[in-house]
């Protein structure tokens, strides 16, 4: 109902709203004629009753719409801030853990693998520093708008920290694999100006696969694949690293 109401907008509600009085009205006033027999002429009532309800009918539901309508926008602006990061427009890391175990749950039972990469923007901290938080909220906006770019809607995106974020989709680890060097190679070509030149990033990226979710929680396959990460952090960054026991053991290590 309530998307039938912003479809029509508040002009068109309006003029249904009074169609609709004006229906009501002609079929009450029938009704009372024929009821209590009222000595009006029959061709003269409808009129009247249509004139005064045309009339009456839009002073009384345009505020009452305006009301309405600034109401749902204000509980459609809360709930995009509740679901969305006001900087990069992605998923806040809230409504993407919530989307995420979701769809974790959903295949258990059929067991279906699914993949889950941890992003990471290389040095940000250096950025901040060398150019400037403003320039490094850019930054942010720039990723989360290439990163929206590059992948499909098939992809669950958020912003779970600072400057990490986190892609799940149902595909193999190999498929995440190429879509994460995608992701590289798109963010060759684009770069952020700055003054007279451009402002240059990395990402480093552990990406995990979980083929057992019904064992395997979610939580759980965030950690290996943050374990991934941690290994594309010390052997050099600007990469991508697929989950091993060897990179599990390394984290464990530190």
């Amino acid at each position: 109902m309530r998307h039938l109401v912003r479809k029509l907008g508040h002009f068109q509600l309006m003029l249904l709203i009074t169609l609709s009085a004006v229906i009501s009205a002609e079929v009450l006033a029938y009704i009372v004629i024929k009821i209590f027999s009222f000595p009006y002429l029959i061709p003269a009532t409808p009129v009247v009753t249509f004139l005064v309800t045309v009339i009456s009918a839009p002073f009384i539901s345009w505020p009452i719409l305006e009301l309405l309508f600034s109401l749902d926008k204000m509980e459609q602006k809360m709930n995009d801030l509740a679901t969305y990061d006001s900087m990069t427009k992605l998923l806040s890391r809230q409504a993407f853990f919530k989307r995420s175990l979701a769809l974790h749950d959903s295949f258990k039972n059929p067991l279906k693998p699914y993949s889950v990469a941890i992003i990471d923007i290389d040095n940000f901290k250096s950025i901040n520093d060398t150019y400037g938080h403003a320039d490094g909220d850019k930054v942010l906006i720039h990723f989360g708008a290439l990163i929206s770019s590059t992948l499909d809607s098939n992809y669950i995106i958020g912003r779970i920290g600072g400057e990490e974020f986190a892609v799940l989709s149902h595909i193999n680890i190999q498929t995440m694999e190429k879509e994460m060097e995608k992701l590289h190679h798109a963010l060759v070509k684009s770069k952020i100006p700055y003054q007279d030149k451009y402002i240059e990033y990395t990402l480093s990226i552990g990406i995990f696969e979980n083929k057992t979710p019904d064992v395997l929680s979610f939580d759980e396959a965030l950690s290996q694949a943050d374990s991934a990460l941690y290994q594309a952090k010390i052997t050099g960054k600007n990469q991508s690293i697929l989950f091993s026991k060897k990179t599990s053991n390394l984290r464990t290590r530190k």
